[in-house]
């Protein structure tokens, strides 16, 4: 798995990312994640800005410019649900509602919706985020779990979340082969 590649291959008509989402009530984590399990862009937004995020991905990922946290996404393609073949969310604090919300707005997307257990993704949302932003010196000292990020990590636990269900979404296409 690379660790944030920063660049996607973009090929028209090509199914070439999976969208994490760890909803909340007040945020929402997403990140677009390879299907290599390499962080292309990922970020936060309201919760109850969800329409405007989904109407970005399906218009201009520059009106989702301000979102962005991590990655780059001067290197996504502007027609973004063209290029997602999944989208990935966990199950967690508000995903029931948050889910039948996804599943209606991307009928038309043609790709998979699947649920996954999000449970200690906040831990492995942590471990990403030092691989991303090597700690100093002293912090180095101590041990990982003592070891407090200066923000949220929303958008790193959807990128975990990306992760576990990208074994789901090869699973599935394996059987539909």
């Amino acid at each position: 798995m690379a660790v944030a590649s920063g660049q996607v291959a973009v090929h028209a008509g090509e199914k070439d990312l999976v969208l994490g989402l760890d909803p909340g009530r007040d945020k929402t984590g997403f990140a677009f994640v390879n299907l290599d399990g390499g962080l292309a862009a990922a970020g936060i937004f309201p919760t109850a800005d969800r329409e405007n995020f989904f109407a970005g991905i399906e218009s201009s990922v520059s009106v989702l410019r301000d979102c962005f946290t991590e990655g780059n996404a001067d290197f996504l393609p502007e027609n973004l649900c063209g290029h997602v073949a999944a989208v990935i969310i966990g199950d967690g604090t508000t995903s029931r509602e948050f889910s039948g919300y996804v599943r209606e707005r991307v009928a038309g997307w043609d790709c998979e919706v699947l649920a996954v257990d999000e449970r200690n993704t906040t831990l492995e949302a942590r471990s990403l985020y030092w691989k991303v932003h090597r700690p100093g010196f002293w912090l180095r000292l101590l041990p990982e779990g003592m070891r407090v990020p200066e923000r949220v990590l929303d958008d790193f636990a959807a990128w975990a979340v990306a992760l576990r269900g990208l074994k789901k979404y090869r699973d599935i296409r394996r059987n539909k082969l």
